[in-house]
Formats: C-alpha cells, structure tokens, sequence
C-alpha cells in the first residue's frame, strides 16, 4: 500500500524589514491622495476593509490582508505601520480605524483624514499619535476647517481676556 506525501501549503517567504518599509513608503503616497482627493463628503476616506478581501484594491487593503495570509511576524507588521503612520503624518493625514460590531461579527476598517482639510471636534495630538480608533456609526468628530471659525474664536478669546481686569 503507497502511501501518498502530505501536501502543505507552500511557505511563503516574508518581505525583510527594508522591503517592508519600502512597502509602506509606496502604499502612503496612494493614501494621502485618497485622503486629498477634493469633494470629499465625509473626512473618512476608507483605504482598507477588514471583512472582505476583495473589497478594496487600494496597496495599503492589498498588504493588510497580505501581512495576516502571510503570518508576518510581529517586527515585520510594526515596521510596516510604522513607516506608512510615520509618511502620513508627516503629511498631516490621519489614519482612522473605524470599528463595526453586528451580531455575528466585529471588524475593523482603516480610512484617512486629510487633517488640512478636516479637524477633530475631540482631542487629538497627531504627533503623538497618527492613528485614531472611532465607532463607524459615528458621523460627528470631524468638521471642516474653516478659516472664519478661526477668526472669530480668536476675538472671543481677546475678549474673555479683557473682561476679568479691574478698571
């Protein structure tokens, strides 16, 4: 009686550190052009979707899905969010991973916000951090900018100043 060889899946070899962060330097420039793309109406621009691997084919969708086919090790896939998080925020886009949560499932989906064009209505520091994790149901936490809203929050300011002195 012949017995039969098993078959595996075939090893995949794992990108290095330098090609995974090459990787990111290439996917960040395709996302902050999603994120500036003009005529935008909601800030969040969705660059990756957690439940469908076809649903996207930006490079950022394509390598997520690539890093958990793969089983990259942990190094590779924090060298990887960190080149790309290290690009858009130096771009002054931030990314945003949006949470859904249904009765059979939870996932998450990864957009970006073009923080030129978009402000939080919540506190946010993006130098300490470029990523934001917020409830996909959520439509308030981000507003346009506005260069009048600037002006007249400085003239409340002056004059909150001038009210407490005595005379």
């Amino acid at each position: 009686m012949a017995t039969t060889p098993a078959r595996y899946a075939r090893r995949v070899a794992h990108p290095s550190e330098l090609e995974a962060a090459e990787m990111a330097r290439d996917d960040s420039v395709e996302a902050i052009e999603l994120a500036r793309a003009r005529g935008q109406t909601y800030p969040i621009v969705t660059i990756a979707d957690g439940a469908e691997h076809d649903a996207q084919t930006t490079g950022f969708h394509k390598r997520w899905w690539r890093q958990l086919d793969e089983d990259w090790p942990e190094h590779l896939r924090e060298t990887y969010n960190e080149a790309f998080t290290h690009e858009l925020m130096a771009a002054h886009v931030a990314i945003v991973e949006l949470e859904f949560d249904a009765a059979t499932a939870r996932w998450s989906n990864i957009g970006v916000v073009d923080l030129e064009q978009w402000e939080p209505t919540f506190p946010f520091d993006p130098a300490s951090s470029g990523w934001i994790k917020q409830d996909a149901r959520s439509r308030v936490g981000w507003r346009r900018r506005s260069a009048l809203r600037k002006l007249f929050s400085r003239k409340k300011e002056k004059k909150g100043e001038g009210e407490g002195e005595a005379t």
